[in-house]
């Protein structure tokens, strides 16, 4: 192979994104003319990118193997930085397919020790010399043979390892590629979602940096977990095909388009948990959140639930037990309606809407598996938007701490598990 395979770039100082519209306004004359990137057909596209993570991350990208020039010269931007590449797609066979991705904790010299603890994908900083490991996607169809296109999305098919969206400047669309309908995931929510057994802890720092699918084309408490918050991406690869799904956008003729990666972020969720209501039978009585009050759980017979053995660990399972008063009885509201106990939240596993759904204790992560409300003689996790469906309840009755035992209401035995219903 002769010359340099890989195409050169335009970088440009951000916040000016030029030519995404471009304003002259000639007071003399009181004419404003505004012309903008918008075409039937064009060629070099620039796509932006910005760091909203928190940490430095390495731009990394691939193509498809249908004649599509890789793009090199990628950028290593800063926290809170941003820099633009240009599509090579001017040239036979004028159209670019593939996708970006961040590389995530990186370090060693270009061309020779360089690596990467997330999205490796070779020696180089500036570029990729072969495909990356599992990692989040923001996917790419530039083709000028296509009226429609570009066309774009988000896919966690592979792994979630960052939040991603994008954005095409003065686009008709409604809604942002890789935004979520349900619950806020504009942060690291859908990775401290991921079930355990699919993490992937920095062998250093001991903190989740991604989460792989096991089964890219199927469903599995993967794709429920990412589900569960109406992700506007792809979370296994036929969710195409699933009515209703919102997975691949166009805006046809537009050449700008904003890739951002974020992994924090504060939640947003629906109002937190219920003021108390007067103690009746049969009925949830919860302690003002405003109070900070601890409270214990109580359930059939006026068992706990509990943390057995006050083991604060992902994946701990709860369970009715007689009560003790001890931490891992003790519980308090914590943000967005979450239950917390031993600085873990309750939690529906995987985001399960069967019943029978096992309830543990999990990190905090402000998503839609750890929202719950007291309705009734039940606490009930309200992920289902008909609110005359109760998704799942687990069916613990809330008390401040006192002594004294609630009246029985009907037998259980000691280390009986609570589960969704």
């Amino acid at each position: 192979m002769t010359g340099n395979p890989w195409s050169t770039r335009t970088r440009e100082t951000r916040p000016n994104r030029t030519m995404v519209v471009l304003a002259v306004v000639l007071l003399a004359l009181g004419l404003a003319v505004f012309t903008s990137t918008m075409s039937a057909a064009v060629s070099g596209e620039r796509v932006t990118f910005v760091n909203l993570t928190g940490e430095t991350i390495w731009i990394g990208s691939g193509v498809n193997a249908d004649g599509s020039r890789p793009v090199g010269d990628l950028p290593k931007l800063e926290p809170g930085r941003s820099d633009t590449v240009v599509i090579p797609d001017g040239e036979e066979p004028a159209h670019w397919r593939g996708r970006f991705f961040a590389r995530q904790r990186c370090g060693g010299e270009s061309g020779s020790t360089f690596r990467c603890l997330v999205g490796d994908c070779g020696v180089y900083e500036d570029r990729c010399e072969r495909t990356a490991e599992p990692v989040s996607l923001a996917e790419f169809n530039f083709d000028q043979k296509d009226q429609n296109a570009p066309w774009y999305n988000v896919s966690y098919v592979d792994a979630v390892s960052l939040a991603i969206t994008i954005e095409a400047p003065g686009s008709s669309q409604p809604v942002v590629s890789g935004s979520c309908a349900r619950w806020d995931c504009s942060g690291g929510q859908l990775l401290a979602a991921c079930p355990e057994e699919y993490a992937v802890h920095d062998p250093q720092r001991g903190d989740r940096v991604n989460c792989v699918n096991p089964n890219r084309d199927g469903q599995t408490g993967y794709t429920a977990a990412i589900r569960a918050f109406g992700a506007r991406a792809y979370a296994w690869s036929g969710h195409d095909r699933v009515t209703g799904n919102e997975t691949v956008f166009n805006c046809a003729g537009c050449a700008d388009f904003v890739v951002t990666f974020r992994s924090s972020g504060s939640a947003q969720h629906p109002p937190g948990p219920p003021q108390p209501v007067p103690t009746k039978p049969n009925t949830v009585r919860v302690p003002d959140p405003e109070q900070g009050s601890t409270f214990d759980l109580r359930g059939l017979a006026g068992k706990c639930v509990d943390v057995p053995n006050g083991v604060s660990a992902d994946g701990a399972q709860l369970r009715l037990s007689d009560c003790h008063g001890g931490p891992g009885q003790l519980f308090s509201w914590g943000p967005n309606g979450s239950l917390v106990a031993l600085g873990k939240c309750m939690d529906v596993a995987w985001a399960s809407r069967d019943d029978g759904a096992k309830v543990q204790l999990a990190h905090c992560n402000g998503g839609p598996a750890q929202v719950w409300v007291a309705e009734g003689p039940a606490l009930r996790n309200p992920t289902r938007t008909n609110a005359s469906t109760f998704a799942r309840r687990i069916p613990p009755t809330a008390h401040r701490c006192r002594s004294g035992n609630a009246t029985p209401a009907r037998p259980t035995s000691p280390g009986a598990t609570p589960v969704a219903r």
